[in-house]
């Protein structure tokens, strides 16, 4: 059984923690109404044992004091704090070895809108993509001048760290925590049970090509999120050099410098990853995960995707379902 923290602190919105609770206890009831163990347990941690005054006065009570408590965490999620500043930051201090201790450790880490500052502060941001509600995007990047913030993004992820920038995102990166540890059925029934429509497009979260960005050059890291953004597009390399002020030749050799892939081997495989995305969610037809993933045959794409993968499309699609 998965072992999560979700952790509170004084002024954070109750509505911000007790959400995620609920929609994760939603997952667990359903796995129990078919027969399902439990996917994991939660507890409710501070830094220290008092009870937690949230922003609208309620108390919280926390069951644990992560100074003394030992439990190595699967997943931990920081709430959204109201008007965080630099008393607020000094208040948790107690938090940010105990992150770094767990991330180590093999947790991952979820900063809901502003719990992204607590995750910076604690320094394991410090060269990886995040985002924060947008209204506080320059008060973030005066702190943290380490951190990649990209403001216009609902949701980030790097290297296990997980970030979101508004309520509605608040929803889908508790979805996508069900999703990871109960299966795209449970979440699925999870998001119908509580009415939440059609996820919004935020599978590019769960895409992780962090190994492919760890470079200095920020050109190229402009190009990488350029095609990230646009993958789903027909795009020439031709188009992109000429966007990014380089000749063909001299794209290819600094892009293959840094990243150690060609460009166009680079788009390739992200957008083999978008269809394992879109496949593993079980939604969408084998044709219209071919389209969405930015390709405009099904033959190329079957081809591509067994090369990449080892399976078709349709085998990897029954392969998860199970």
């Amino acid at each position: 059984m998965k072992k999560i923290a979700m952790f509170i602190t004084d002024r954070c919105w109750s509505g911000s923690s007790s959400l995620i609770i609920e929609l994760l206890s939603t997952a667990v009831e359903f796995q129990k109404r078919q027969n399902q163990r439990p996917a994991f347990s939660i507890d409710l941690v501070g830094v220290d044992a008092k009870p937690v005054r949230t922003f609208s006065g309620q108390l919280l009570h926390t069951q644990f004091d992560i100074k003394v408590h030992q439990q190595q965490y699967d997943c931990i999620c920081l709430p959204n704090i109201w008007e965080i500043d630099d008393q607020k930051l000094k208040h948790n201090a107690a938090l940010y070895p105990w992150l770094r201790q767990q991330h180590q450790g093999g947790a991952s880490i979820y900063g809901f809108v502003t719990g992204s500052f607590l995750m910076a502060e604690s320094g394991l941001l410090d060269g990886c993509t995040a985002t924060t509600h947008w209204h506080l995007a320059e008060d973030f990047r005066r702190r943290y001048p380490k951190v990649k913030l990209c403001a216009d993004e609902m949701l980030t992820s790097h290297s296990r760290l997980y970030c979101c920038g508004g309520i509605n995102a608040t929803m889908d990166m508790s979805m996508h925590i069900i999703q990871e540890y109960c299966g795209p059925v449970i979440a699925q029934q999870c998001e119908k049970h509580c009415m939440m429509g059609t996820r919004r497009n935020y599978l590019r979260a769960n895409i992780d090509v962090s190994q492919y960005k760890k470079h200095s050059d920020e050109r190229v890291l402009s190009i990488q999120n350029w095609l990230e953004k646009h993958y789903a597009e027909p795009i020439g390399m031709e188009e992109v050099a000429i966007r990014f002020g380089f000749s063909q030749r001299n794209l290819n050799r600094r892009f293959k410098l840094a990243v150690g892939e060609a460009p166009q081997k680079y788009l390739q495989l992200y957008r083999m990853e978008v269809a394992k995305e879109l496949l593993y969610s079980g939604t969408l037809s084998i044709q219209q995960v071919c389209f969405d993933s930015g390709y405009d045959s099904l033959t190329v794409f079957g081809r591509r995707f067994k090369q990449y993968t080892g399976l078709s499309p349709s085998e990897f699609k029954r392969r998860k379902k199970h």
